[in-house]
């Protein structure tokens, strides 16, 4: 039986509570797929998943590695070459293009919706034997190996890559929060930078003076020193990331009340330090090196002045919703900006 896009997540449902053993040689999973597959703890199951690759949620294989230490009915077993889809019980088999994830490349939750998968589901005793025997010969093969605590903590690594560099299936136009949904954004390396001053004279000194040496030592550039030009934030704790991992949206909340985006950023990891005149206290700027773009969407001028616009009347809630970094600044992640705008 042909199973389409509508009926896949029911079919497999069903199966899971017919079957009174479950074999499954899925690659990648995701948040959830834990209660999908093994509803009933008393049922016997065994896994293989690819864990390797970055594409699966490690948390999801943690709790099945768990489960399976207690449970002499659970195994789970990984493979690095496993692409398969397969779902194989006593009497029914579902082989089909979905992992129980969306697929490999990390998504997760309502990002699933964006793919559409397909199956076939058989009953047929022949056919089903076949599967048995493929998934028997994986689970006895070279190929397939137990999941240790360090396989682990190495896939969260590659896990977490993965879901910042998943695909962008947002509308293809200038950055705006509307064409996001709070799915969307999760997990990447993308926060707002929130503050309410700007750097001071010896700060603002300090990274001219850096700026100057930069155009002496390399001439400028046929762009007029476009890629040159430095942002600096002042004395900044350690809690921001200056290495070049986060974009940033920079927004200043003046004293008036106003909201002004700055633009976007990433840090360069350049830190300089300078002595305050009036205290004598050392003191010290962050660089970062402004963009266009912010997640590969265009934001110029027109474009921040938009995201100000909407951001404007949330700017209370969002402040206090962020982390502080000093008492001036903040800092917030995209996804939860995100959230605090679409709610009523």
């Amino acid at each position: 039986m042909f199973i389409g896009p509508e009926q896949y997540r029911k079919a497999l449902r069903s199966m899971v509570a017919q079957e009174a053993s479950l074999d499954v040689a899925v690659a990648f999973w995701g948040d959830g797929a834990e209660a999908i597959i093994h509803p009933e703890d008393g049922k016997a199951l065994r896994v293989i998943c690819n864990l390797r690759s970055g594409g699966t949620n490690p948390a999801v294989i943690k709790l099945l590695v768990d489960r399976a230490k207690t449970m002499d009915h659970v195994q789970i077993r990984q493979c690095d070459r496993l692409h398969a889809k397969l779902v194989v019980g006593p009497n029914s088999a579902i082989i089909g293009s979905a992992n129980i994830s969306a697929n490999g490349l990390g998504f997760e939750g309502s990002e699933v919706a964006h793919w559409l998968e397909a199956a076939i589901q058989t009953v047929d005793k022949q056919e089903v034997e076949s599967a048995q025997k493929w998934f028997e010969q994986l689970w006895l093969s070279s190929d397939s190996r137990p999941i240790t605590a360090q396989d682990l903590a190495d896939a969260a690594d590659a896990y977490a890559k993965n879901r910042d560099r998943r695909p962008d299936y947002s509308r293809k136009v200038p950055f705006s929060f509307d064409n996001y949904s709070v799915a969307d954004l999760e997990d990447r390396n993308a926060y707002a930078l929130l503050y309410t001053s700007r750097p001071g004279p010896e700060a603002e000194a300090r990274a001219k003076q850096h700026e100057d040496q930069e155009r002496i030592e390399h001439g400028g550039d046929s762009q007029n020193g476009e890629g040159i030009e430095r942002w600096s934030f002042e004395s900044w704790p350690d809690s921001l990331d200056t290495t070049e991992k986060n974009e940033y949206l920079c927004i200043i909340w003046n004293e008036n009340g106003g909201v002004t985006v700055d633009g976007a950023c990433r840090m360069t990891g350049t830190k300089l330090n300078f002595t305050y005149k009036e205290s004598n206290e050392e003191g010290w700027v962050d660089l970062a090196k402004p963009s266009t773009t912010l997640l590969g969407r265009r934001l110029v001028q027109v474009d921040r002045q938009r995201v100000a616009r909407a951001v404007r009347p949330k700017i209370d809630a969002i402040w206090n919703a962020a982390e502080p970094l000093d008492a001036d600044a903040r800092r917030i992640h995209l996804s939860t900006l995100k959230l605090i705008l679409q709610a009523q």
